[in-house]
């Protein structure tokens, strides 16, 4: 799947580009066609609308323009009422053929362009003023019409080449856009591919975890139906096993769907001004008996009073017992843990630590994943699903504190929550 959505990716990523390099490379070549035709097309009208007769100081009338912008070379062509050319400056064949095609389109009135051979002009016309009567005389019939033109040849063979520059630009492009839309699209898909890969791994340690449990209860079913004439005494301990092995899946069965909620940020938590302090000493108290029965000392230490943090009852009271539970779990008889509470700086400081097997150094960066349990030192006996660290670590993160975790094997481990103290 991840291979398909690189393939989408990369020709969504270069179609785009490819687009966008036609539409400026489009963009640029007609706004340079436009600005070159638009300036011969103001001079020809300029000068088309501005001719008149001058005369020289030996009495010549000669045809003027009065124009300020720069000269450029132009004819032009008087036709008479009956489509006779009265007068033109020619001697060369292309503007003889020319003066036949300029001859049908007397009529057109604005600005156009006119192929002969391999050049190309750019031709106006205009119905005759009456401001040029040197030229009238030499018709016996009025004037009608008058054209001018120039060539443009050299306009065109620009636009030609910028077009080609303009077309293999695009196609380098086009090229880089493949291969940058694929570089692309595998950054892009890199948080997903670890999210895949995070979701697999998911499911099969899920799966895993479902396994056990689901295989004693059958077990112990199955056993149960071997003697259906005995009673619920003398059938206990597999009744036993399967209560035991249901609520472990009930408590990973919630423990998943707190996460997942958590993840989609559907879980909702109620946050008032709740004494961090208060609920140490009442976790310590209710865990006197179990520290009683495991054989272990719970030292607790609340340096102050009244430490106010911004944050969810239930859910600090659930972090609390997390850390401790597993303190429990990997400490020895006769082993010590220490519950602290206290004020530093603007910050309510928590510590649960413990003299217990220790994390290894490789472990630690591993230990608030998902289903994550730890080598064979630590992962004795029924320790759980691996999910309360994950739990305690959203737990954290939505009362904006922050965790930090130092151990060593054979060290003990000592967990240090940080919350912001209400001022």
């Amino acid at each position: 799947m991840i291979k398909r959505t690189l393939v989408r990716m990369t020709i969504w990523n270069s179609t785009v580009v490819f687009c966008l390099l036609i539409m400026l490379g489009g963009a640029l070549y007609g706004l340079a066609r436009y600005r070159i035709y638009s300036d011969i097309d103001r001079q020809l009208v300029f000068n088309i609308d501005h001719m008149y007769q001058t005369s020289l100081n030996n009495g010549e009338k000669v045809t003027s323009i009065d124009s300020k912008d720069p000269e450029r070379f132009m004819m032009a062509f008087y036709w008479n009422s009956n489509g006779t050319l009265i007068q033109s400056v020619y001697y060369k064949w292309p503007y003889i053929l020319l003066s036949s095609m300029l001859r049908e389109k007397q009529n057109h009135m604005g600005p156009e362009s006119i192929r002969v051979g391999k050049k190309t002009y750019r031709f106006v016309s205009r119905p005759y003023q009456g401001n040029l009567p040197v030229v009238e005389k030499l018709s016996n019939t009025p004037l009608k019409t008058v054209q001018i033109f120039t060539e443009i040849s050299a306009e065109m063979y620009y636009l030609n080449r910028l077009l080609w520059s303009i077309s293999i630009g695009i196609g380098i492009g086009a090229l880089l856009s493949i291969i940058s839309g694929y570089a692309l699209a595998r950054r892009a898909l890199i948080p997903i591919q670890k999210a895949w890969d995070k979701q697999q791994q998911f499911v099969a340690d899920a799966s895993h975890e479902l396994r056990s449990p689901l295989s004693v209860v059958r077990g112990q079913t199955q056993i149960l139906l071997r003697h259906l004439d005995h009673t619920i005494e003398e059938e206990s301990a597999p009744i036993s096993a399967i209560l035991k092995e249901t609520k472990r899946m009930s408590n990973m069965v919630d423990g998943l769907l707190l996460l997942t909620r958590g993840d989609s940020h559907e879980e909702v938590i109620l946050y008032n001004p709740v004494r961090v302090d208060g609920i140490i000493k009442e976790i310590a108290k209710n865990m006197e008996p179990i520290m009683d029965y495991k054989q272990l000392r719970l030292q607790l230490h609340v340096e102050g009073s009244e430490f106010l943090i911004n944050g969810d009852e239930d859910r600090l009271i659930q972090l609390f017992m997390i850390l401790l539970d597993n303190a429990i779990k990997f400490t020895q008889s006769d082993g010590q843990i220490d519950l602290e509470c206290l004020r530093q700086g603007k910050s309510v400081l928590v510590t649960v630590k413990d003299n217990g097997v220790g994390i290894s150094e490789h472990e630690l960066p591993l230990i608030f994943n998902r289903f994550y349990k730890g080598d064979s030192s630590r992962n004795r006996g029924d320790h759980g699903a691996g999910l309360g660290l994950s739990i305690a670590l959203w737990i954290v993160d939505q009362h904006q504190g922050s965790v930090h975790i130092s151990s060593g094997v054979g060290c003990g481990t000592t967990v240090m929550i940080r919350f912001p103290e209400i001022s």
